[in-house]
């Protein structure tokens, strides 16, 4: 296997959906600019699925014997590639015909295949990675003054007991979570939950609750651009009911190309486009605008573009 350094959060083979000859527009929020870019060189990190040294056995730890992950990844997106053609091909097909609202893009099989690769992306992206390295510091905060408090008080702290239930085989402690060190081990913990997502496929309980939802493909035959970003499955609650995958009313959006997105009703609230799952609609310019925003809102870092068009969030 080869040794690979430059690994990327959000597939190329999807990003090329959104570029002109693999060249994007990008707007990074962290630095204020809009620049052009190749997909090879954005959403990408050093090593980024590379697990710790700490958590291997000596005759793994070399960078090639290390890429299990980055591997495993590189032979989902070869597949991943060849859904997403056959879904582009057939919305342009319908868009041609005219045939929306009538004809089934994605069956109810297809579907929870392809809930594993959306699950795949949820989890394998730095906005998770900084997630959780953020729980991982506010345990550590949360800790220290937990000890200041004890200590102030003349409490040794190895005496204390602590009042909480009755442990059970599934327990796990604050010494199990941080066994090196927060960036380590916040790292590890990110590739383990990618791992246990790729073992699962369309078991996952991810995969379920999306293959679960209304499925609407929309097509934009405006002028503007659909926009992705290194965080592209974004999240739009109604209302008050929460924001995770199953909140009631949620829509979840995976824009899966400059032209094409789909759309992922949660099945209570929007009972009335069962009739209408799997198929696909034409897109206004305020839809596009609308998932557009949401996209750059809900990025980690930087939103992409095929055209130069971020002026757009301003009107």
């Amino acid at each position: 296997m080869n040794n690979v350094k430059q690994q990327h959060s959000v597939p190329q083979c999807y990003l090329k959906n959104f570029a002109n000859e693999d060249t994007l527009f990008v707007l990074d929020k962290i630095k204020k600019s809009i620049y052009q870019s190749h997909v090879r060189n954005v959403a990408k990190q050093r090593y980024f699925y590379d697990f710790p040294d700490s958590f291997l056995p000596k005759e793994l730890r070399d960078k090639t014997k290390n890429q299990l992950i980055e591997h495993d990844l590189s032979k989902v997106e070869s597949r991943l590639r060849e859904v997403l053609k056959i879904i582009i091909d057939c919305l342009e097909e319908i868009e041609k015909n005219n045939l929306f609202y009538s004809f089934v893009v994605i069956e109810e099989e297809a579907k929870k295949k392809f809930s594993a690769f959306l699950a795949l992306q949820l989890v394998r992206t730095t906005m998770l990675r900084r997630q959780i390295r953020e729980m991982f510091q506010s345990l550590v905060d949360h800790k220290k003054k937990l000890d200041q408090a004890l200590l102030k008080n003349n409490i040794n702290i190895q005496e204390f007991n602590f009042p909480c239930p009755k442990s059970s085989s599934n327990s796990i402690y604050f010494h199990d979570l941080l066994k090196v060190g927060i960036e380590e081990d916040s790292i590890a913990q990110h590739l383990f939950y990618i791992s246990n997502i790729l073992d699962q496929g369309s078991d996952s309980e991810i995969s379920k609750i999306l293959s679960s939802h209304i499925w609407l493909f929309g097509v934009n035959s405006t002028s503007i651009s659909l926009w992705t970003s290194d965080n592209p499955i974004a999240i739009k609650p109604h209302e008050d009911f929460g924001s995770v995958l199953a909140s009631h009313g949620v829509q979840i959006v995976y824009p899966i190309s400059s032209k094409h997105l789909l759309i992922m009703f949660e099945s209570s609230f929007w009972n009335k486009f069962k009739s209408f799952d799997g198929m696909s609609f034409p897109l206004s310019e305020d839809d596009v605008k609308s998932y557009n925003k949401l996209q750059a809102n809900q990025c980690c870092r930087q939103t992409y573009s095929s055209k130069k068009d971020f002026e757009l969030l301003l009107t």
